[in-house]
């Protein structure tokens, strides 16, 4: 190990995801320096299709919190139980299970961290697409470079829960991104600890939900100057997901979920904040700094039109009151666009 160089702990959780040990190798292989990072890994698995780990467990590198899937509670939940493997690294990243990195990616990040113009810059991604062919060779998106994220849905069937996607390329480095984007995060490690997974939000709502916390808490969003991860694009299929738990399960989760989302974006009553505890806002922004700086006003669930383009934020969309009058609901939104 190099002492010299800064520890990043990685931080994924897995469900039943034959995935894993490339995402692994592949993170490993691609590391400039490998020895300097720490894994938090949130196993849940399927004994009907093992999955070979046993190299991993025997790495001091790697911690595993295993549980077979019939027992998960969700994607945060196992987030949250990965993330309880931090040791004070000095950084942290958080990724899904089925990703591919390039070169260097461990160093490239760190670079992009000491020079962005924040105390607390958080570089996070809808991560460009690779897929596998035939011969197990991975082909990976490079020809739209990296993209902001923007909100495509935002209804009250799915409890107000905002919906991302790619938006605009960015055209320039050091462009902040509004949304946290849960399959890719590198920040400081400390973010592991003070904006921990709530293991109660289930799918629908999460990012928005870290999104919020993670900008009250005082931290800053960019995208990265230059891809370093890509997302598995599944052509044979989707990968198995804790929806497989049934209608009813999914239902009882998002109940709780939304509730959740409600205390936390839009009840004006601070006792509601103060029930989630630790998943609350942070106390280095508010919630009104949030939506100047993303351009949506929560009260009246309207949205300025960059939030549905993706253009990025130039420190903040909302600059005056008048700022405000280009906010529309995304129904109308919609409306506005060529068919």
């Amino acid at each position: 190990m190099d002492t010299s160089k800064p520890m990043i702990f990685v931080s994924i959780a897995s469900y039943c995801d034959p995935e894993l040990p490339r995402t692994l190798d592949d993170c490993i292989a691609n590391a400039r320096y490998p020895e300097n990072l720490r894994f938090g890994i949130c196993w849940q698995y399927d004994t009907r299709e093992p999955i070979d780990l046993s190299r991993f467990k025997s790495d001091r590198r790697f911690r595993f919190s295993e549980h077979p899937c019939q027992d998960s509670e969700g994607g945060c939940w196992a987030r949250s139980l990965a993330q309880e493997f931090w040791d004070g690294e000095t950084y942290c990243m958080q990724v899904d299970s089925h990703m591919a990195f390039a070169p260097g990616w461990d160093t490239s990040l760190i670079d992009m961290m000491r020079t962005l113009p924040a105390d607390r810059p958080l570089i996070t991604m809808i991560s460009p697409l690779f897929h596998l062919d035939g011969e197990g060779d991975i082909h990976k998106q490079r020809d739209q470079g990296m993209r902001m994220t923007k909100m495509v849905d935002w209804k009250q069937d799915a409890g107000w829960a905002p919906w991302f996607d790619w938006g605009l390329t960015a055209k320039s480095a050091a462009c902040r991104n509004r949304f946290v984007s849960g399959g890719f995060v590198f920040t400081l490690g400390a973010w592991t600890e003070e904006v921990r997974q709530d293991p109660d939000h289930y799918y629908w709502g999460e990012e928005f939900a870290l999104s919020l916390r993670s900008y009250t808490h005082g931290y800053d969003f960019f995208v990265p100057d230059e891809i370093v991860a890509w997302h598995m694009e599944h052509r044979n299929g989707e990968p198995r997901r804790h929806w497989e738990h049934g209608t009813q399960v999914i239902a009882d989760k998002n109940r709780i979920a939304f509730e959740r989302l409600r205390k936390l974006a839009y009840s004006d009553d601070p006792a509601d904040s103060r029930a989630l505890g630790r998943f609350g806002l942070g106390n280095r922004r508010s919630r009104a700094d949030y939506e100047r700086f993303a351009g949506i006003d929560l009260a009246n669930k309207r949205a300025h039109s960059d939030v549905c383009s993706g253009r990025s934020p130039d420190p903040v969309t909302i600059r005056t009151k008048e700022d405000w009058a280009h906010c529309i609901s995304f129904e109308d939104q919609n409306s506005q666009r060529p068919a």
